[in-house]
């Protein structure tokens, strides 16, 4: 084991590996996992982990786990990261790669980070999970104490599509649907949470544990490149914690000499008319404010108050220096569009990457010469209704033989 505990981000306090905290009990700020990376670079074979088929989990020995036994799996990570030379050519960079985490489990990013999670509660020895979410953690939650033999609680905005909410409750999961936007949800849901009148393992916004599993993007995306640093990776980002871990995982890789090349520029994508992340970056803020949200299609990245996950990912990003965009419903759309052209099913959340993209080569700031990474977040399943009322299906139904000829004929 090289997990050696939990560092506060800001006063830098230390706690045990065996400590099952949220937030850093001294300031109220985030905690990250720390490791023994010496041990790692002296004892753990790049080369053999890269050879294993576990998923998220080959890469243990980087996560922040103590009994290996109690691992809750469904098979998440290793996700397809396929070459499009046809889009990078439509777009205008030299190398454009899609990472499509819609493969994952229960369709979504989430279960990068929940089979975290969900492992820390059986060690912890917690009977609950819970989490607040825009829909797609809820699923994720669902389904990993579905397979941990555990209960779980999720709260989601009223809003929520119906497909992710669907998703939840048939794995098991007991939803509360609260009145209002994802802020007030969490807001609700962190005071519950905080009063201790529930004794429930929370895979929510804070949990330090939950967000290792999103560093896995960082070594997969080496390893798919041969070992070697993509130029620019962009994130649909929230909270944007996504963005943050990746850009940790990058730095990991390069502190144990597993990954060539400078690290990569990292770039948030959010959707317009509710982008405080990529507000407080064209601002050169320290730290990201809360707005007032406005409608979006892409529902899973609307947090209008990221809190001190923005924060931390608005610093990930001036490190890498890197960018921040918000593109237009329509530009998501397009997106939603040109990926499905390309084989991809993807929920409007996930596409704005491809938007970005556009936006900002366009724009001169993402580069022609670019190895760029888009994540693609979530599958168009998670948003069927939206994607379905685009879509125009014939009417006529074919009834013989010679009909279905003559429509082949027409074709």
């Amino acid at each position: 084991m090289h997990f050696t505990g939990l560092r506060c981000l800001g006063c830098g306090v230390h706690h045990a590996p065996d400590s099952d905290l949220l937030l850093c009990p001294v300031c109220q700020n985030l905690l990250e996992a720390t490791y023994d990376y010496d041990g790692i670079k002296s004892r753990v074979d790049r080369n053999e982990i890269a050879s294993s088929r576990q998923g998220v989990w080959r890469w243990r020995a980087l996560l922040p786990v103590l009994d290996y036994g109690a691992i809750v799996t469904l098979g998440e990570g290793d996700t397809p990261m396929l070459r499009c030379d046809r889009l990078a050519k439509a777009v205008g960079v030299r190398e454009l790669w899609l990472m499509s985490d819609a493969a994952n489990p229960t369709g979504s990013l989430k279960d990068r980070s929940v089979t975290v999670a969900a492992t820390k509660a059986v060690e912890f020895g917690y009977r609950i999970l819970s989490c607040d979410s825009t829909g797609n953690k809820a699923s994720s939650v669902a389904a990993y104490a579905a397979r941990a033999g555990l209960e779980s609680v999720v709260f989601c905005p009223e809003l929520t599509p119906a497909p992710k909410t669907t998703q939840a409750v048939f794995l098991g999961a007991k939803l509360m649907r609260v009145r209002g936007h994802y802020a007030e949800v969490n807001a609700m849901y962190r005071r519950l949470i905080g009063s201790g009148k529930v004794k429930w393992y929370d895979c929510g916004t804070d949990n330090p544990f939950r967000y290792e599993g999103k560093k896995t993007y960082a070594y997969e995306i080496a390893q798919h490149l041969g070992w070697r640093m993509p130029d620019r990776v962009l994130f649909p980002a929230a909270g944007g914690m996504a963005l943050a871990k990746t850009w940790k995982g990058f730095n990991e890789l390069q502190k144990l000499g597993w990954a060539e090349g400078p690290l990569p520029r990292m770039t948030a994508v959010q959707a317009a008319n509710c982008a405080p992340i990529v507000q407080a970056f064209d601002a050169r803020a320290d730290r990201v404010a809360g707005i007032e949200k406005g409608p979006t299609i892409a529902t899973a990245i609307a947090g209008a108050n990221p809190g001190l996950l923005g924060d931390r990912t608005l610093h990930a990003m001036y490190e890498s220096q890197g960018s921040g965009v918000g593109v237009t419903d329509d530009e998501i759309f397009e997106a939603v569009a040109t990926l499905g052209r390309e084989g991809f099913f993807i929920e409007p959340s996930g596409a704005v990457t491809l938007a970005g993209l556009r936006r900002q080569v366009a724009e001169g700031i993402i580069h022609k010469d670019e190895r760029v990474v888009c994540v693609l977040t979530g599958s168009g399943f998670k948003d069927f209704d939206l994607l379905a009322s685009r879509v125009r299906l014939p009417q006529e139904v074919i009834g013989s033989y010679e009909e279905m000829e003559a429509q082949a004929a027409a074709v």
